[in-house]
């Protein structure tokens, strides 16, 4: 593996762990006075995190998955023709 990877991986590994604790973190506030539901919500997370739903979710939030189309993509390689002096009947206007 080449540094270049090393440094992608830890990068997504970072963004996956900063991306839990968030989700964690704002079960905690939200539940914060119902210890029950609390423990209930800690629950489904963990198994959301470790399901195949959470890593789909992983992998479609990931740093590296574009989501706008850069500019050399939206040029399909279809071009009209501007120049030229055809009228709309398609005859040469010079005789």
């Amino acid at each position: 593996m080449t540094p270049l990877n090393k440094d992608a991986f830890w990068d997504r590994r970072l963004k996956q762990s900063h991306n839990e604790l968030q989700r964690i973190v704002k079960i905690g506030t939200k539940y914060k006075d119902d210890p029950e539901t609390l423990r209930k919500k800690m629950k489904k997370e963990k198994k959301y995190q470790k399901s195949l739903l959470g890593e789909l979710a992983k992998l479609d939030d990931s740093i590296y998955n574009v989501k706008k189309q850069t500019q050399d993509a939206d040029d399909t390689g279809i071009r009209e023709e501007t120049e030229g002096t055809d009228s709309v009947d398609r005859e040469s206007t010079q005789t």
